[in-house]
């Protein structure tokens, strides 16, 4: 009786998987359904939040002033969040040096937090369509004539781009990730290609005014939880394939799943608000898009838990079955690439338990805690 729910479980676990991502890769090579057009090129205002980036301030700022989209169309706002180190003052020396380059400095004291910022830079904003992106995070110069012409579409609310490894050699998490990434953003692309996705990355996040109120300040997830609002006030929010920005990834494991941990909680908390949705009728996202996702990011890490624990209690019932498995172990940590893939498969997993387990506690965990 084990071995046969053992056996259900691992067809529902995987099947689920493999039948999802075929069907976004088929969709992902579709042609979009959009009017784009490359002659749209709006006034932007470009957000950049900041907490104790000294390391990176300049550089990020440096990086705007390259970027090849018409300076006189570009209003830039750096919203610091009582920053501790010497992140102004870095700010404030690089636009001494370089006053060809206007920025408008806003300062959020006492420190708020990530989401607020962004609110507070988004009430100094003046045009239609708002940019976000980090300050550790370096754009190609063409990146806004590739992303804007998406946005010519009314039906279009907002836009994001890829997230691109810039040190992908430097440790094996970061090899494993840049593995993940390109999974990720086919399945991002297949998403928008349907309708919408809610995944977007911090590094490029570009919204039509009209489209939302404010940045979403609940789920701590301001990139994809305004994404979500975006869909529910009628919008589609998609990736961009051609746009992406340059981040690093930690190269200490502890620090890359305390990140890999803080994601996953946005997202599942914002795939459970989806649930909500669903079951209200209220959803805005086609359900051959949602309940797929909700299947992945919230039962099936439940179904995952419950199939190791399964394993364990098969493993010391039938030797045969501890046997096979140190065998198939051996030959994995043989192969280094696919021992990296599996267990990097086997972390999300229990990291994406976890942070179901933290949200239905109510925990939550931000970028930028309050002070």
């Amino acid at each position: 009786m084990l071995i046969f729910l053992w056996l259900i479980l691992i067809c529902v676990f995987a099947g689920s998987y493999a039948t999802y991502f075929i069907y976004l890769k088929i969709m992902a090579k579709k042609n979009w359904n959009l009017k784009v057009d490359p002659n749209f090129s709006p006034n932007v205002t470009i957000l950049v939040p900041a907490y104790n980036e000294e390391r990176n301030i300049q550089a990020k700022l440096k990086n705007l002033a390259e970027v090849s989209y018409p300076k006189d169309k570009m209003e830039i706002i750096l919203i610091d969040d009582a920053s501790t180190d010497k992140t102004l003052e870095k700010a404030y020396t690089f636009l001494e040096r370089n006053p060809e380059l206007s920025v408008k400095i806003l300062r959020q004291n006492p420190r708020k937090g990530k989401a607020n910022a962004l609110n507070l830079g988004l009430k100094s904003a003046s045009t239609d369509i708002i940019i976000v992106t980090d300050a550790d995070s370096i754009w190609p110069f063409d990146v806004l004539e590739k992303t804007l012409p998406y946005l010519a579409d009314p039906a279009v609310g907002a836009v994001t781009g890829r997230g691109v490894i810039a040190n992908p050699s430097e440790s094996w998490t970061a090899k494993v990730e840049k593995v993940y990434l390109n999974v990720m953003n086919l399945l991002r692309l297949g998403e928008s290609k349907v309708h919408s996705t809610i995944r977007f990355e911090g590094c490029l996040c570009v919204f039509k005014k009209n489209a939302f109120n404010y940045f979403d300040v609940e789920s701590g997830a301001d990139d994809s939880g305004t994404a979500l609002k975006v869909v529910q006030n009628g919008f589609r929010a998609i990736l961009v394939p051609e746009a992406y920005a340059f981040s690093e990834v930690p190269g200490k494991f502890g620090v890359r799943v305390k990140a890999k941990l803080r994601r996953a909680v946005h997202l599942t908390g914002l795939w459970l608000c989806c649930l909500k949705f669903l079951f209200r009728g209220q959803l805005r996202l086609p359900k051959k898009l949602a309940v797929p996702e909700i299947l992945i990011m919230i039962i099936n890490p439940i179904i995952f838990a419950v199939l190791a624990t399964l394993t364990i209690v098969l493993a010391f019932l039938y030797p045969i079955i501890l046997t096979v498995l140190i065998i198939c172990s051996c030959i994995f940590v043989l192969i280094p690439r696919i021992r990296n893939q599996i267990f990097q498969a086997i972390l999300d997993q229990f990291i994406l338990f976890y942070a179901i387990l933290l949200n239905l506690r109510g925990k939550r965990i931000v970028a930028w805690e309050k002070r």
